[in-house]
C-alpha cells in the first residue's frame, strides 16, 4: 500500500526548491511596492512625488530580503520593517496602497515564526505590528487601515508558528514510530530467539541423557542419540544466523520455517521416543509472517509436550481456512493448573500452564507468553490447560487478511 503524501504544511522541500520559491516571492514582492510605490498620494496628503529611481529602490528593497529570509530571518524583518515605515510616513507609498509592505513584511514574518522558537519569534512580530500601525496611524490611516494591518501582520505569522508545531509534532511523531518499531522487533527477535533456542536445547538435553544412559550398554543407540545431538545443533545454529542476520541485513542465511517444516520438526521429537500424529489440512497458502508465527507456535507446544509433560503420545492439528489458521496440540501427559500471568485487560488471550512449567532453570513460562503475544499479534486466541480427562492442551487461532 502506498503511504498517504504528507501535508503540504509539513513536508519539508529541498533546498533548491525553497531557493527558487523564495527567489520568485522576492520579484514578486519587489514589482509590488514598486508599482506601489509610483501610486499617486491620496486627496488628503501632500502632493509629493518622489523620483523614480527611488520608487524603484524602495521596491527593491522591499523585496531583496525575501530572498534570503530563511538564513537571517530576523536581519531581514528588520530591512523591510524600516524601508515599509520610511515608504508609508513619507507618503512614498500612500497608505491605500498599503498592502506592498504588508505583505513585504508578512513574507519575513512568516519565516521568523517558522524558523525561530516562540521566545526570539513573538518579540520580533510584537515590533513589527507597532512599528507598521504606528507608521500608518503617522500617515492619517483610519481605525479599520490599523486593525487590518495588525491582523495580516499576525496572521502571516501564526501560519508560521502553524507550520514550525506542525513539523515538530511530525517529528515526535515519527520518533515514536521508530521506537515502537524497536521495541516490537526487540521482542520478535526475543520469541524467535527462545523458540529456537528452547526446543533445540531440550532436544539435545534429552538425547544427551539417553547417550550418557545406554552408552555402556547400547553403543548403537547412544551413536544415535549422538547424531541427533549434532543434527539439531547445526540446525539451531543455521537458524540463530538467519535471525541475525534478519536484523543485520534483512537477508536471511536460508528461508524462514514454514508449516512445510513440521514433518522434520515432528521427526525430531518422535527421536526422543514420542509418539506424535501430525494433521495439516490448507484450504489456502499463508502469508509468510503468518506461516512462521504458526510454525513456532507448533514448535513451542511440542517443546513443552518433550520438555515438561511426561507424556508418551500427542497430536498436532493445523487447519487453515479463509482468514485464519488454527492450531491445537494435545497430549496425554500429567499436569497441575497453575495461573498463569494475567492477560492485558480487555484481551481475548487467556493462559494456565502445568506447575513443571517452574522448572527447567529459566523464567517462568516464557514459551506460553511468547505464543500468546504471537496470537495477539494477529488479532487471535490463545488458550493452554489441562484437558478434562487427562493431558493438556495448547489451542491457538491466528488471523490474517485473505
Amino acid at each position: 500500500m502506498t503511504a498517504a503524501s504528507p501535508s503540504f504544511l509539513i513536508r519539508r522541500l529541498n533546498r533548491g526548491q525553497l531557493l527558487g520559491i523564495d527567489a520568485l516571492l522576492a520579484v514578486l514582492a519587489a514589482a509590488f511596492g514598486w508599482f506601489a510605490a509610483t501610486e499617486p498620494p491620496a486627496s488628503a496628503q501632500p502632493a509629493w512625488f518622489e523620483p523614480a529611481w527611488l520608487s524603484a529602490m524602495i521596491g527593491l528593497a522591499l523585496g531583496a530580503p525575501v530572498a534570503v529570509r530563511r538564513l537571517w530571518p530576523i536581519a531581514a524583518t528588520a530591512v523591510v520593517l524600516v524601508v515599509a515605515v520610511f515608504a508609508v510616513v513619507s507618503g512614498a507609498i500612500p497608505s491605500y496602497a498599503g498592502a506592498a509592505p504588508i505583505v513585504a513584511l508578512g513574507l519575513v514574518l512568516y519565516t521568523v515564526g517558522v524558523e525561530l522558537p516562540r521566545r526570539r519569534s513573538v518579540p520580533v512580530v510584537l515590533v513589527s505590528v507597532v512599528a507598521l500601525v504606528a507608521s500608518f496611524a503617522v500617515a492619517e490611516g483610519d481605525s479599520f487601515e490599523l486593525l487590518v494591518v495588525t491582523w495580516m501582520i499576525a496572521a502571516f505569522w501564526a501560519v508560521g508558528r502553524t507550520v514550525r508545531e506542525r513539523r515538530a509534532h511530525a517529528a515526535s511523531r515519527a520518533e515514536q514510530a521508530t521506537a515502537l518499531a524497536v521495541e516490537q522487533e526487540r521482542l520478535r527477535l526475543a520469541r524467535e530467539l527462545h523458540d529456537i533456542v528452547a526446543h533445540s536445547m531440550s532436544m539435545i538435553a534429552i538425547k544427551a541423557a539417553v547417550a550418557d544412559h545406554v552408552g555402556d550398554d547400547r553403543p548403537e543407540e547412544m551413536r544415535a542419540a549422538l547424531r541427533v545431538i549434532g543434527t539439531t545443533s547445526r540446525q539451531s545454529l543455521a537458524e540463530i544466523r538467519r535471525a541475525l542476520a534478519l536484523v543485520r541485513t534483512e537477508a536471511a542465511l536460508r528461508p524462514a520455517p514454514t508449516l512445510a517444516d513440521l514433518p522434520e520438526l515432528v521427526r525430531n521429537a518422535r527421536s526422543t521416543g514420542l509418539r506424535v500424529d501430525l494433521e495439516v489440512r490448507m484450504e489456502e497458502e499463508l502469508p509468510s509472517d503468518v506461516a512462521l508465527s504458526a510454525y513456532r507456535m507448533v514448535q513451542e507446544g511440542m517443546t513443552n509436550v518433550v520438555k515438561h509433560s511426561g507424556a508418551a503420545a500427542c497430536r498436532v492439528e493445523v487447519v487453515g481456512r479463509s482468514g485464519e489458521v488454527s492450531i491445537r496440540i494435545t497430549d496425554d501427559g500429567a499436569g497441575a493448573t497453575l495461573t498463569g500471568p494475567a492477560a492485558p485487560s480487555g484481551s481475548a488471550v487467556s493462559e494456565t500452564r502445568p506447575a513443571a512449567l517452574a522448572g527447567g532453570g529459566g523464567p517462568v513460562g516464557q514459551g506460553l507468553i511468547g505464543m500468546r503475544e504471537r496470537a495477539a499479534q494477529f488479532g487471535g486466541e490463545f488458550r493452554a490447560g489441562p484437558q478434562p480427562d487427562r493431558g493438556w492442551e495448547v489451542a491457538a487461532t491466528l488471523r490474517f487478511a485473505p
